[in-house]
């Protein structure tokens, strides 16, 4: 069907053409905005969970007649204030006074009316930094986090309030920058990577009065990896953990990060004994418990339901149990019940040990200039221009990752020149007075390769690699894998071949059997260490895939090598297969093999979500 226009609308169109690219400008400049500062408002659902949890630690306070002081120190449009006030019996939230910080006066603008219309006694909202107020900093510092006014002092932050509901802000050292992350590790006290909510934990825990409620959405990424170690012990010693909800891939959050909720009690003794731990993550596979149908998938989390869920067709799977936090705060939290402490039991009768007790898991290599370091197309280069072809060596990445073994007549992608050699058994760079090709390609690429500082100022040559590894590595037998996939994809790494920064690799530990490399690469590849990870790990990202990184994969455990002689035969053959590329073989091998995993750890093969 054909619309037409006559004269007169076309200024009209004009007009409505204009607005609407108006309203698309404004919408991708809010959205930049959005990620450059790590700000995602809390959806009104999510709020009102979380204010849940807060609400029934506020109903605790004894005194009638005591005010409640409630702070989001990140409040934007007053969202989780709000849902905190609706949570409340009338009787308390008479008792409320609000207290917001946010840097944004539009946002504050919006939310000082739909607060003050809530019945709570007071609302008292801060447009300003509220880490700044919290480290009694009162002039614009270098960090762009000052206030813009300054209407608190820090002697009215500390100990003052009965709940903190926060979704603060997340952005990474990256995109903080090197001086503004070494100034908040200054001030906040941080080690490691630091990250803007870390400070904001801490400036939360200490305006939290002893006994008040701590109520807070973040990223979930602080519940297993290494640099979240700090956070991890500063909460379990600081505060008593109540509630612990992963919310994985529920897409209840516009954000690139997986969000998780926290909630729990301002305590001189911190711990975790008794913390209540959800996890939920979307089950696209379909296969085991007939699910049970919620209308929101926040309906199912109240602790009483285990299984598969189903919101509009999505299946999620629901694991609830409670905390495990391991004295080391180094080790990731992980869910446990009763059953799941059963199952790590027989793991550990059956084991002989772990992955680290044989060999050593590394990551690849990182050159922090690929375009210059690593191409597929050396051989378009004019000869003399030309590293020589003893420098360029074949590349293992993610994209050339597979199961078992690459192809045998499968060819490297990508090649990467690698300025180094072996002199009295120890690593050395190569002299490019040697090799006349190498050194005019590596001279017309200098500028770039200057540009990396840190190379230089660490005391290194020009044109050296930033992460490298000793060149005798390269010829030993190892193991390599992608850092992320949504299964195991453990290989064998072919000799020669350099392993790139996005996989990993294990070599073997002197004077120990090759055996327990074969045995390593059958567990790797098994539906037993799936669902391992998944008990003791558990770092998923969307679409289910799985970090598989040195800190995981080191604590792998292995069988007993006594019992697994039929399972290392498998594996020789699925290894030859995978080689050939015979697909159907390699199907009922890797049957064979999976079920002699689980055997050799005293188990039944379970299906693995």
């Amino acid at each position: 069907m054909m619309t037409i226009c006559s004269a007169v609308d076309v200024p009209a169109l004009k007009t409505i053409q204009k607005r609407t690219e108006n309203v698309r400008e404004l919408r991708s400049r809010l959205h930049t905005k959005e990620k450059l500062d790590g700000i995602h408002y809390t959806p009104p659902g999510l709020a009102a969970f979380l204010a849940e949890h807060v609400a029934r630690g506020l109903t605790r306070i004894e005194n009638a007649h005591q005010l409640i002081n409630v702070l989001d120190p990140a409040c934007g449009d007053g969202e989780l204030l709000k849902a905190l006030a609706e949570a409340v019996p009338p009787s308390l939230r008479m008792r409320l006074v609000l207290h917001g910080f946010d840097k944004d006066e539009s946002a504050l603008e919006r939310a000082k009316p739909v607060l003050a219309s809530l019945g709570v006694q007071a609302v008292q909202l801060h447009c300003a930094d509220f880490l700044s107020a919290a480290s009694g900093c009162h002039t614009k510092s270098q960090m762009s986090l000052a206030f813009v006014k300054s209407h608190a002092q820090a002697s009215d932050i500390e100990g003052q309030f009965d709940a903190v509901i926060a979704n603060p802000p997340y952005v990474r050292t990256q995109a903080l920058g090197a001086e503004v992350a070494r100034q908040l590790a200054v001030r906040f006290d941080l080690s490691g990577r630091v990250d803007l909510y870390h400070a904001f934990v801490k400036a939360m825990t200490f305006a939290l009065r002893e006994g008040g409620v701590l109520g807070l959405l973040t990223s979930n990424r602080f519940l297993f990896i290494r640099s979240g170690e700090s956070i991890r012990q500063w909460l379990l010693n600081h505060f008593r953990l109540t509630r612990l909800v992963d919310l994985g891939d529920t897409k209840l959050f516009n954000a690139a990060v997986l969000p998780a909720i926290l909630v729990a009690e301002r305590s001189r003794v911190g711990e975790s004994v008794g913390c209540e731990f959800i996890r939920v993550y979307e089950d696209p596979t379909g296969i085991g418990d007939e699910p049970r149908k919620f209308e929101s998938i926040l309906d199912a989390l109240d602790g009483s339901f285990h299984g598969v869920a189903s919101v509009n067709s999505v299946r999620f799977r629901i694991d609830t149990g409670h905390l495990q936090a391991s004295a080391e705060s180094r080790m990731p939290w992980s869910i446990v019940s009763d059953q799941v402490e059963s199952w790590l039991e027989m793991v550990k009768r059956h084991s002989a040990g772990q992955f680290s007790d044989f060999g050593k898991v590394c990551v690849g290599i990182k050159t922090t200039a690929d375009s210059v370091f690593i191409r597929d197309d050396w051989e378009t280069l004019p000869e003399k221009e030309r590293p020589e072809e003893v420098l360029l060596r074949p590349l293992i990445t993610h994209h050339t990752a597979s199961r078992w073994s690459r192809p045998a007549n499968g060819r490297a992608a990508k090649r990467v020149l690698y300025p180094y050699t072996v002199v009295n058994g120890r690593r050395a760079l190569l002299s490019l007075t040697e090799y006349p090709n190498a050194r005019a390609y590596l001279e017309q690429n200098r500028e770039a390769l200057e540009s990396r500082t840190y190379v230089i100022n660490s005391g290194r040559k020009w044109y050296e690699i930033w992460v490298a590894h000793h060149p005798d590595n390269w010829s030993l037998r190892k193991i390599a894998f992608p850092d992320i996939s949504a299964s195991s994809t453990f290989f064998v790494a072919d000799e020669g071949w350099v392993v790139n920064g996005d996989c990993y690799w294990i070599k073997l530990l002197p004077g120990i059997k090759e055996d327990w490399l074969w045995l390593m690469l059958a567990v790797a590849n098994s539906s037993f260490v799936l669902k391992f990870y998944d008990v003791m790990f558990h770092n998923k990202l969307y679409s289910g895939r799985r970090r598989f990184q040195s800190q995981y994969v080191e604590r792998f455990p292995l069988p007993k090598l006594e019992k697994v002689s039929e399972l290392l035969d498998v594996v020789s053959r699925l290894v030859k297969a995978a080689q050939g590329q015979r697909k159907t073989e390699i199907e009922q091998l890797e049957s064979i093999a999976d079920d002699l995993v689980w055997k050799a750890f005293g188990l039944s093969k379970e299906v693995t979500r």
